[in-house]
């Protein structure tokens, strides 16, 4: 089940630069992080154990290639940080939640009260909740970018950006290792969403598959040593810890 091309092997999408979830700390694209091990757990689950999983081979996505890729068939799914959305299930397919999110804003410096020049992914969820968010105490201009790593390298090196809005994890995630004092988070939460796995919407046989295996492993002691490895300790590669307690919040929607 569940093996696409000739030689077998599963292609699954995943992001370079959204630590914890997903991301590649060496040169190559050799990606780690909670949801590429929550993958692993699924398709040993499938397959009946981790030794009958096919070869999988990890395509680099983006936020804004993750949908034509998989639309295209150049991958089966994608695993990462992909908020569910009604919009977004016109065209695809969603698992069941992997993961609950909110979206925080981070600034440097002073930038001074009322207004703030705010960067983010272009079209994201994070900029659709910062717009819908109807008094959010500052006045503001948005800037879209492609992608994730593209709106934290604006945040940190261009004097005409003051704020960066992105899912809360990820912003914390790619801030701690930025090297710099005066950056913080403001204490305004921006909506409350579930992540899931991206797929095919005529792939039912597959959507069930990894429904079935999310059943089964999120309630696992696996399950809760992934969480414990990707939300309380080291980062590996990056050298720092989220230090979030996962016992203190609810990460897995209920839903």
């Amino acid at each position: 089940m569940f093996a696409s091309l000739a030689d077998g092997s599963i292609r699954i999408g995943f992001q370079r630069n959204t630590p914890p979830f997903s991301y590649s700390p060496t040169a190559g694209f050799r990606p780690i992080g909670y949801s590429v091990d929550l993958a692993e757990l699924v398709l040993a689950h499938i397959h009946g154990g981790a030794d009958r999983v096919p070869p999988v081979e990890a395509v680099e996505v983006t936020s804004t290639t993750r949908e034509g890729l998989l639309a295209a068939g150049r991958i089966d799914l994608e695993c990462g940080s992909t908020t569910i959305t009604d919009e977004r299930r016109r065209h695809f397919a969603f698992s069941r939640p992997i993961f609950r999110t909110s979206h925080r804003i981070a600034v440097k410096g002073d930038p001074g009260p009322g207004f703030l020049r705010v960067v983010g992914i272009r079209g994201s969820t994070s900029q659709a909740a910062l717009e819908s968010e109807p008094d959010p105490g500052f006045g503001y201009a948005f800037t879209g970018v492609p992608s994730i790593g593209a709106a934290r390298d604006a945040f940190l090196s261009d004097d005409g950006i003051d704020a960066m809005v992105a899912d809360e994890v990820i912003l914390r995630s790619l801030l701690a290792g930025a090297a710099r004092p005066d950056v913080r988070l403001l204490d305004l939460r921006l909506g409350g969403e579930d992540y899931g796995f991206l797929l095919r919407k005529d792939d039912g046989e597959l959507r069930r598959a990894v429904d079935g295996a999310l059943s089964g492993v999120l309630g696992s002691p696996g399950y809760r040593t992934l969480i414990d490895t990707w939300f309380a300790g080291e980062l590996p590669g990056l050298g720092f810890s989220l230090e979030m307690d996962p016992r203190d919040r609810s990460f897995v929607s209920e839903s």
